[in-house]
């Protein structure tokens, strides 16, 4: 049986309790260095929770999400760490509009300048609920932030060494967007697909959610969401970037060299991350998928 170093492990408290509990939460004991995951992008949220990746196209920097407020001193520093400076940062994209993602993206817009310099991604179908929940205080605050930009999942985002192809992926929000792209090492000539997929969380698609209900999923969604991870599964992807470390459990399995990120290319991990998801949905709807069986459980 293969050894699979990475695969979807259940999510703990995030960055232990230190969200919850400001008195005994300790956040800076759930740091994570910086880490490059493929040619030119790095990991830079700088905590065991959320990703935020840099993306050096040659022609500015891209940020794909942003993490929370009360992290962004991390990524900052992090990004510093590595050589880059948080006001080259030209665009943000958001793969949906829920705080752990876009709490720190106006405050890393203004100090890239203003929308004037950077702009913020998100799609059509999540600025409305962007909109209709701005003042909304659970499950967490957002700091308002104007979006610049929509996603038009037919016209590529092109930008210095990167073309990034967005598509729609309606099910953790109606709006979660995904992202696709090339990237070349120029030292070994070696070009690598990557694919960050933007909302692996399932459990506003379980029947009966809070959540859910005001996320406005409903089973039909769902049953979307499932049809395109098994789609998506099968697509060619060599570096799967997730969204949240533990669905690959990356933070279990962090390389030794923060630099090497020939550690994350593999021929399974984002098929496999996919299918779990889908299979955690269709077991909460034995009517509609009646033959379900797990063919990848979590990781224990």
């Amino acid at each position: 049986m293969e050894n699979k170093r990475f695969g979807y492990k259940k999510p703990k408290y995030r960055m232990g309790r230190a969200l919850r509990d400001y008195f005994t939460g300790n956040m800076w004991e759930h740091t994570e260095p910086a880490y490059r995951i493929a040619p030119h992008v790095w990991n830079v949220g700088g905590q065991d929770d959320v990703s935020v990746y840099l993306l050096d196209t040659g022609e500015g920097l891209a940020l794909i999400d942003t993490g929370y407020e009360r992290t962004l001193y991390l990524v900052i520093d992090r990004m510093y760490s590595i050589g880059f400076n948080p006001r080259d940062v030209k665009k943000i994209f958001l793969t949906h509009y829920h705080g752990d993602h876009s709490q720190g993206a106006r405050l890393l817009q203004e100090l890239a300048g203003g929308k004037e310099h950077c702009e913020i991604w998100l799609s059509k179908e999540d600025e409305l609920m962007h909109q209709e929940t701005a003042f909304d205080t659970t499950p967490m605050p957002c700091l308002p932030y104007e979006v610049t930009n929509f996603y038009d999942d037919d016209t590529p985002i092109k930008m210095g060494r990167f073309t990034i192809r967005t598509k729609l992926c309606p099910g953790h929000t109606l709006g979660v967007t995904s992202f696709f792209f090339d990237d070349t090492d120029e030292e070994t000539g070696k070009t690598y697909r990557c694919a960050v997929h933007g909302g692996m969380g399932t459990g506003t698609m379980y029947p009966g959610s809070d959540m859910g209900v005001r996320e406005h999923v409903t089973p039909e969604t769902a049953f979307r969401f499932v049809k395109d991870c098994l789609e998506m599964a099968e697509w060619p992807v060599d570096i799967n970037m997730s969204s949240h470390l533990n669905q690959t459990n990356i933070d279990e399995n962090m390389p030794e060299d923060t630099n090497d990120y020939t550690w994350f290319v593999t021929d399974y991990s984002w098929h496999d991350m996919l299918v779990n998801r889908a299979e955690d949905v269709m077991s909460r709807y034995p009517e509609q998928y009646p033959d379900f069986k797990w063919t990848v459980p979590n990781v224990e």
